[in-house]
């Protein structure tokens, strides 16, 4: 493969990523190929300049074929190698590189030995799939029907793959990447992610710049949702080696800086992190929730191995419910009501114990739409924490739609958790 025409860093080399299907433009499907793919990339230190989705007409992927060409490195194209009316993305090659389809005798053996794989007949219209663009290399897919489509145009590199996920992924891995390898020489990119609850982003932006532990080589990001914050850490370097070596040393400055909201690293959940702390603390855990419905019981058990600490999880909905399942006292719900500190603390006292946990959790509030009141709008919510006997209470003002009242709640409360369990 000829080497690209670039400078000395890695960022020169111009990489557009292109899925198409009027499904991704519609909303029906979610884009996760681009995401992957982008991701995919990242250790060869390369960042697309442009993620585009495209409906399917022949005429606009073209365009921007022509264009890609003349503007980009490497170019990656998802989707629309099928043999239905749809599928556009060979018919748009030919038009952007005025050729024609011929049929590939070796894409056609490849088409056949599929079916025969899994038993099931080939329907005439399969042989199409062997036919590619005169001048385009055809890379075998092992995986389905639609072979990989590869060309050199100019200083480009173009690979045209199926936008079956499962297809683009092996074909990424096995055949695209080891390529472009040979052509990325000129840097390695390494990443990691420091995942913090606690804070917000803007006193964890302020704190992190008045270290000034971050070296100019290190790119930060501030990823924020629900409640947590996340830092990515980027770097490149000559070598893969000198690239982690960066962000490692940057990774270590910032935990003497904001190691108290850290809760983990990279893909580690808040969840997974705090059943490990509670199954090295040898503790069991119990929830009893109302207005979150029991989501914060899900994120729990969503763990493999939760039934090591997580003993139950109670929607006590109702106030008869709170009552009779939670011990909640009458006398506390004709007072306070429903949605109160009072009313939270008692729940999560009494989850524990009905259920012989040594840590509850609770929640009730008004998750909304309706049930607002002056006193008690919607959003107000309350959440309930007992350890060991002690019980703790805690007011939250959200102020949000109902789905994330609730998402809300529950992450204020596994984060609560989190914290309490670290620090026993």
């Amino acid at each position: 493969m000829k080497n690209p025409k670039i400078s000395d860093t890695v960022d020169a080399v111009k990489t557009i990523i292109i899925t198409v299907g009027a499904e991704l433009t519609s909303g029906h499907t979610i884009n996760t190929n681009a995401a992957w793919m982008a991701k995919a990339l990242e250790p060869l230190g390369l960042t697309p300049e442009r993620v585009l989705t495209l409906r399917d007409d022949v005429a606009v992927l073209a365009r921007e074929i022509r264009s890609a060409v003349k503007t980009h490195d490497i170019i990656l194209i998802t989707g629309g190698l099928g043999p239905t009316h749809d599928d556009v993305t060979k018919a748009a090659l030919v038009k952007a590189f005025k050729t024609r389809l011929v049929r590939d005798g070796g894409a056609l053996a490849g088409v056949r030995r599929f079916f025969r794989g899994i038993d099931r007949p080939m329907a005439p219209v399969n042989e199409e799939q062997a036919d590619v663009p005169e001048g385009f290399d055809v890379i075998r897919n092992r995986y389905g029907t639609a072979p990989c489509l590869y060309k050199e145009a100019g200083k480009a590199s173009l690979f045209a793959l199926p936008g079956v996920p499962f297809e683009m992924k092996k074909l990424m891995k096995t055949e695209v990447i080891p390529r472009l390898k040979k052509r990325v020489s000129t840097g390695f990119m390494a990443r990691t992610t420091l995942r913090t609850v606690g804070i917000g982003e803007s006193a964890l932006y302020t704190l992190v710049e008045e270290s000034g532990v971050v070296d100019d080589n290190v790119e930060l990001a501030y990823l924020p949702y629900f409640g947590q914050v996340d830092i990515r850490l980027s770097a490149t370097g000559e070598t893969s080696a000198a690239a982690r070596r960066a962000v490692r040393s940057v990774a270590r400055k910032l935990d003497r800086v904001v190691g108290q909201y850290v809760f983990g690293r990279d893909e580690q959940t808040l969840e997974e992190v705090t059943g490990e702390i509670l199954v090295s603390r040898g503790m069991k855990l119990a929830s009893a929730e109302s207005c979150s419905g029991g989501l914060f019981a899900s994120r729990i058990t969503s763990v493999s191995g939760a039934s090591g600490y997580f003993l139950e999880g109670v929607v006590a909905y109702s106030n008869q419910a709170k009552v009779k399942r939670l011990k909640v006292k009458q006398s506390t719900l004709d007072r306070y009501g429903a949605v109160s500190a009072q009313t939270a603390a008692q729940m999560a006292r009494g989850v524990c114990a009905t259920s012989g946990a040594d840590i509850g959790l609770s929640s009730t509030g008004v998750a909304g739409p309706g049930g607002g009141t002056k006193e008690k709008p919607v959003g107000l919510v309350y959440i309930g924490l007992c350890c060991n006997g002690a019980v703790e209470t805690m007011e939250l003002n959200l102020g949000m739609d109902r789905n994330r009242n609730q998402q809300r709640t529950s992450s204020e409360m596994l984060a609560w958790l989190w914290r309490v369990a670290r620090d026993l």
